[in-house]
């Protein structure tokens, strides 16, 4: 295998200078001219922080609602209308269903149209479904309206806005990237317990209501940050890009070419299975520790943590994927929820749900953070929004049967840490067929390998 982007040494210091400052105080440095070298963004250093800015403040929402929330509801909505823990889990199978059907549309939409309109229109329809979530009275309207939100939710979250943040970066696309997911922890941890307290004072049904309004926040920082550079920024970036990379003849892949790589069969496989496992965490997960302790807030407090570890998780690897080499770390990331994932199958104690917790979280946070990384790397810039699309449909079919699989082992086995064995499974695997992982640029005919 060759090496994604070897590092030498004297780009270390740069690298880690970088990666460690705060990306918001980066953000106010830049926008007085006081911080930032050519070539960190190669089309603007001020822009380019301003758009990871909009992105974080738009995915811890987007996310934060679309993806963390629901597992917190699944208990008083289960209450609430009598329906099953098997109903509610076909109702997720619906929601990673339509996500994983819509994802290759939008990932071509995205790269014809752009990520800002495309953000635009889902999060109002996202909102939409999250109101009709408090409305509905029946389990086909449930499934229906869970439908719909995964299309707003997709069209929201990992594909537009490593697109845009992407093409805004080069150089340090890696680390601009992941930055930008951080979005994911903040509203990972936020969002469960915002969830909470709504449905102690309102239930789920005005829980959903006032999400819905939440949601259409998001605009805000759309409308503000979230736009593509011009033809000028353009032109000077491709400038900028030669005289940085030389004379260079890799090409980016088309998604005809991606999909005969291994990268790319790796990748998706891999994240499939681990997207099938932190699918059941993100739905299941406080149903399972409320089992395990007889303590539901302990269990909301447990899914908070690691929630909030994707966030610490994201600036943890982020940079490491940067400052080590790229494919042990990022390898690293899909293995070790299989360590945490252990510790609940030996113990149902509190400490081992924490460190469960902390350990699944950081790692989870990492995968957040270098995955768009690990397909600029592999493929290139060009087609990403379709590569990824792609991708993503396999990876929501992953959590689409990942809450079936689950309530199908805990019924024939009656035990949570069955479950959780399954799991440590499926990390041990995708951590595998990741490692797989190559620039498959400079093995395109004309192109030569640095």
């Amino acid at each position: 295998m060759c090496d994604l982007y070897p590092v030498g040494r004297g780009s270390r210091v740069s690298k880690f200078r970088l990666s460690v400052e705060l990306v918001f105080i980066r953000c106010i440095l830049y926008s007085y001219g006081l911080a930032g070298s050519e070539g960190e963004c190669i089309l603007d250093g001020k822009k380019g922080w301003w758009v990871v800015f909009g992105a974080v403040w738009a995915l811890t929402i987007t996310s934060g609602v679309g993806f963390f929330s629901i597992a917190v509801l699944a208990e008083s909505i289960i209450a609430d209308t009598g329906w099953t823990e098997n109903d509610y889990a076909l109702g997720i199978t619906i929601w990673g269903l339509s996500a994983a059907l819509f994802s290759p549309f939008c990932g071509k939409a995205i790269d014809k149209f752009g990520s800002r309109p495309i953000m635009f229109m889902g999060i109002v329809v996202a909102a939409a479904a999250e109101f009709g979530l408090g409305k509905v009275t029946t389990l086909p309207q449930f499934y229906i309206v869970l439908g719909i939100l995964a299309t707003g939710i997709i069209s929201t979250t990992y594909i537009p806005v490593a697109t845009i943040v992407g093409r805004w970066f080069v150089k340090h696309a890696p680390i601009a990237t992941g930055i930008s997911m951080l979005g994911l922890g903040i509203g990972g941890g936020l969002f469960p317990l915002i969830t909470q307290a709504l449905v102690e004072n309102r239930g789920h049904q005005g829980a959903f209501t006032v999400l819905a309004g939440i949601m259409l926040t998001a605009l805000i920082p759309v409308f503000i940050w979230i736009r593509p550079p011009d033809e000028d920024d353009l032109s000077e970036a491709e400038t900028i890009e030669g005289e940085q990379e030389g004379d260079d003849s890799e090409r980016d892949l088309t998604l005809t070419k991606a999909l005969k790589s291994r990268s790319f069969w790796g990748l998706t496989l891999g994240d499939l299975l681990t997207g099938m496992i932190f699918t059941i965490f993100n739905t299941l997960l406080v149903l399972y520790i409320t089992k395990d302790t007889g303590d539901s807030d302990h269990a909301t407090l447990v899914f908070s943590v690691l929630s909030f570890g994707l966030g610490f998780g994201i600036l943890v690897f982020g940079p490491l994927g940067e400052l080590l080499d790229f494919r042990r770390v990022f390898v690293l990331c899909y293995f070790l929820p299989a360590v945490g994932t252990t510790l609940l199958v030996v113990s149902s104690s509190s400490m081992a749900a924490y460190s469960f917790a902390v350990i699944a979280g950081f790692a989870g946070g990492g995968r957040s953070a270098l995955f768009p990384a690990a397909i600029l790397k592999s493929f290139g810039g060009t087609h990403m929004a379709s590569i990824y699309g792609v991708s993503n449909t396999l990876f929501m079919l992953g959590t689409a049967g990942g809450p079936l699989i689950a309530t199908a082992i805990f019924d024939a086995t009656g035990k949570t840490n069955t479950v959780y064995l399954f799991g440590v499974g499926a990390f041990v695997v995708s951590a595998f067929l990741v490692s797989l992982i190559r620039d498959e640029r400079v093995r395109q005919p004309g192109a030569t390998e640095s």
